[in-house]
């Protein structure tokens, strides 16, 4: 069966068709007049294939969470209102926040962080790994290696020293071997970033030559890419454990899904040139409503806030001002 047509976004750049296919398809089967041909055209959509089963899902669990603050008709009203593309952009981009989209081995690693909080530990030789917001990795020490696999999220690890048994992070493919004490390790589904406080380690990725990073230094890889060092500003890549994030004219969009790692629910965007607007500022990882009340004062946009979403659009009104 075909999908429905796709809703018309307020986004310039449309998002895949599955994910506009699976919200248009919900929004249809709740409006109140779904036939039974097209709630069973929807369940054969829904398992066709892994990737339908996914973006149907969330589709639904984001209609899901609005209905805590909204009636039927009222939750129509939002996802038609903000375009398709826009939520489910919010959806997929800042989902992981809320914890539905969590990939298995994060429920059951050893060690997790919820939304919001950090935590640090002490492992069995001695070193420190400091946790971030919404991370989970494994613990796997031996007689010959002591090994950490990052799930998700990001880390700062501080290594005790042991010649005999290597340090090194599994994530996402690849490998960071400890070659002194201290780096910031964070990964985001495929794509990994070091960043180097002391010392140095080694990044290594398959078919690529291994390349050391200093500190000061930054370097990432991803899926056929492993990028040369680079230098680093240590005092905002490591601001987050502290409890702030300091960005220099970074686009909003960045900022905001940033700060969506650190609360619950959803930031969604109805107008592509309002997420590449630069941002520069210094904001607390545990006040969110901060962040927001800072961007409505500094920027022309308007907020909509609801529990577990908040549309940012364009402020007419102050568009010439600012």
């Amino acid at each position: 069966m075909n999908a429905p047509p796709a809703t018309p976004g307020l986004l310039d750049d449309p998002l895949p068709a599955l994910e506009e296919a699976a919200l248009d398809w919900v929004v249809r089967l709740h409006s109140g007049s779904a036939t039974a041909a097209e709630r069973a055209a929807y369940a054969a959509w829904k398992v066709a294939t892994p990737e339908q089963n996914a973006a149907a899902l969330a589709a639904e669990a984001l209609w899901d969470g609005l209905g805590k603050a909204a009636k039927p008709r009222r939750r129509r009203a939002l996802l038609r209102g903000a375009g398709a593309g826009a939520v489910i952009l919010g959806l997929l981009a800042l989902g992981a926040g809320s914890g539905f989209l969590d990939h298995p081995a994060t429920l059951l690693a050893d060690h997790r962080t919820g939304i919001g909080e950090r935590r640090s530990l002490i492992l069995p030789d001695g070193s420190r790994l400091d946790l971030d917001s919404a991370t989970s990795l494994d613990v796997a020490f031996d007689a010959r290696r002591r090994r950490i696999r990052l799930h998700d999220g990001r880390i700062h690890a501080e290594v005790a020293a042991d010649p005999d048994r290597p340090f090194e992070v599994e994530a996402a493919g690849g490998r960071v071997l400890a070659l002194g004490t201290g780096f910031d390790l964070r990964r985001d589904g495929d794509a990994v970033q070091v960043v180097v406080t002391e010392h140095s380690v080694e990044l290594a990725v398959p078919g690529q030559a291994p390349v050391q990073v200093a500190a000061g230094q930054r370097a990432g890889y991803g899926p056929g890419r492993l990028d040369p060092p680079a230098p680093a500003d240590l005092r905002s890549e490591t601001a987050w454990r502290r409890g702030q994030l300091i960005f220099h004219g970074r686009p909003l969009g960045e900022v905001a899904a940033e700060m969506g790692r650190y609360s619950r629910g959803w930031i969604v965007f109805t107008d592509a040139a309002l997420r590449r607007r630069p941002v520069t500022g210094v904001f607390p990882t545990d006040d969110p409503v901060a962040f927001f009340d800072a961007i409505a004062a500094a920027l022309p946009v308007r907020l909509r806030r609801l529990p577990w979403l908040t549309i940012v659009e364009p402020d007419p009104l102050r568009a010439g001002r600012l």
